[in-house]
């Protein structure tokens, strides 16, 4: 696949339309290729910012008294003219029903189908993940080092989990993204299967198609998106938004998330 070709399947990658032949030819091609891989991460993060910015916005309240007022207002001007005016308020009310479908279907079809957050976490693991090793910035299985580099390059402390007695084992880790803010990547590898974490600032995050579970007292929010289990929380005295997203099975997902909240709280 060349660059323009990858340009070219950018969107309907991060739409989840993208066939998997073309997804697996397209993450071969971003491995060796820097340029388009900082393009990908720069359209991923702007994908998410117009989506959330999407969902932000509400169908007006009282819209249909204010057209009726429009017509009214209209009509008390003029000399009346049944079939003008009822040709006038067939159109305005054809527009609202348009308006008012299009919405349906962006709720249904792209929202329902995919948030901004999986769109972007999903992404990213395939593509720092499709040959493991290979896009990390430093590879060390010492969470202390790890945690020294990430902070002299974000400028805020990242605290790592423990994991000694645990089946995870740190990789390494990079800068990246989340919701266009630098966020840590650090990777860890389970039975064989890789496990990414990102680590950033609090972001506003859209909870719909999550499902919400609570692990030793913390809310966190359980995903799925092409086989990619996706687990999001929050830390609200370190002000971090957490995620990780991991081929393994959901439940070892959760596991991790539960190991890495309970040890920042130092227990």
């Amino acid at each position: 696949m060349t660059c323009d070709e990858v340009l070219l399947i950018i969107d309907p990658y991060l739409d989840g339309e993208l066939p998997v032949v073309d997804t697996l030819k397209a993450h071969e091609h971003l491995e060796q290729c820097e340029t388009c891989r900082r393009i990908f991460e720069s359209e991923a993060a702007l994908h998410t910012r117009v989506t959330q910015a999407i969902r932000g916005e509400d169908v007006p309240a009282g819209l249909r008294s204010r057209i009726r007022a429009r017509v009214e207002q209209s009509g008390s001007h003029r000399t009346w003219r049944p079939r003008r005016v009822l040709a006038r308020l067939a159109l305005l009310v054809g527009v609202v029903a348009i308006a008012l479908l299009g919405w349906f279907v962006i709720e249904r079809l792209l929202f329902d189908h995919m948030t901004p957050l999986t769109a972007e976490l999903a992404s990213k693991h395939l593509l720092y993940t499709e040959r493991p090793g290979a896009g990390l910035e430093l590879v060390t299985s010492e969470a202390s080092r790890m945690g020294t580099w990430l902070e002299g390059r974000l400028g805020f402390p990242i605290k790592l989990a423990a994991l000694d007695e645990r089946p995870e084992r740190l990789i390494g880790g990079r800068i990246s993204s989340v919701a266009d803010i630098p966020a840590a990547y650090v990777l860890y590898e389970r039975g064989g299967r890789s496990i990414s974490l990102f680590v950033t600032r609090r972001v506003p995050v859209a909870k719909r198609g999550w499902t919400e579970r609570h692990v030793d007292g913390a809310e966190i929010y359980v995903g799925s998106l092409r086989g990619i289990a996706l687990v999001w929380w929050e830390d609200e005295h370190s002000d971090r938004l957490y995620a990780a997203a991991s081929e393994a099975d959901a439940e070892e997902l959760v596991d991790f998330a539960r190991v890495c909240i309970t040890d920042r709280r130092g227990t």
